[in-house]
């Protein structure tokens, strides 16, 4: 099984990325790992409150850190750091990522607002920068529950070992089903290449429960959430080809869909 070494876990203090943080501390204790609790503060901005005595902002972060070792008492149980650092939410963040040999990307939908707000586009290019795996949770989602992860491929490139490793792991620790979601084509209208492409995930997720599943609808992403739905899926996992998938996947009025109705949490494998 694959060990997660170090979780990266930013947070803003606020209640969605305090959800994301219990998450992430579920997956450290359930497979292994480290978390580096990250917050980033621009400190042009946050003097402003602070003008008079600079020093008390950083006094500030650490009791909202300790406040979270109260909140969040699953953080005994687990190896954690918190850290504070001054900059941009987005560049700390990915830099953190490639400086700390970091496994694992944790991270919120939406923070509170201002300049720390992780939301759409913001998300999208850390998920384009960084080179691990990302979680991505909406509020109120729980890890604890999943059954079902669904899987979206279209076959069109091979998928290497490597990229879909952190998947099996996470099935197999937690006894969850995975389907392979294919929108708009099925296999009479596939080339040899995409059916060759298929048989390698095919045999790839030979040590886990699975089963292959051919869906149409008009928008790829809007029928990708649409299944989820429908038939139960849990965590939506996908392997982005490109960003502007990504970047559509996180339009609002899909996200609506996946945070009021049903939240669904993505990871997107790297």
């Amino acid at each position: 099984m694959k060990t997660l070494k170090n979780i990266l876990v930013p947070t803003d203090f606020s209640e969605r990325a305090g959800n994301a943080l219990e998450q992430a501390i579920y997956l450290a204790d359930r497979m292994g790992g480290r978390l580096l609790i990250l917050h980033v503060y621009h400190r042009l901005i946050a003097e402003e409150d602070y003008e008079d005595h600079p020093d008390k902002l950083e006094k500030s972060i650490d009791r909202k850190f300790a406040k979270l070792l109260k909140e969040h008492p699953g953080l005994n149980r687990v190896p954690h750091e918190f850290r504070k650092e001054r900059g941009l939410s987005l560049d700390n963040i990915v830099g953190t990522a490639q400086n700390e040999a970091i496994d694992l990307l944790v991270m919120a939908t939406k923070g509170a607002k201002g300049f720390d707000e992780i939301w759409g586009t913001k998300t999208a290019k850390i998920i384009k920068r960084v080179d691990v795996p990302v979680f991505v949770i909406p509020d109120k989602t729980s890890l604890k529950r999943l059954k079902k992860v669904g899987l979206a491929s279209d076959y069109s490139t091979s998928t290497v070992n490597r990229e879909i490793q952190f998947l099996i792991s996470l099935a197999k620790e937690m006894e969850l089903t995975v389907d392979v979601i294919t929108l708009n084509r099925d296999a009479k209208n596939m080339i040899r290449q995409e059916l060759d492409n298929r048989e390698v995930i095919l045999k790839q997720l030979e040590e886990v429960k699975s089963d292959f599943h051919f869906t149409y609808h008009h928008s790829v992403e809007e029928g990708l959430v649409e299944y989820s739905l429908a038939h139960k899926v849990d965590l939506i996992t996908i392997l982005p080809k490109s960003y502007s998938f990504i970047e559509r996947l996180f339009n609002e009025s899909l996200t609506e869909k996946m945070t009021f109705h049903s939240p669904i949490p993505l990871l997107i494998l790297k």
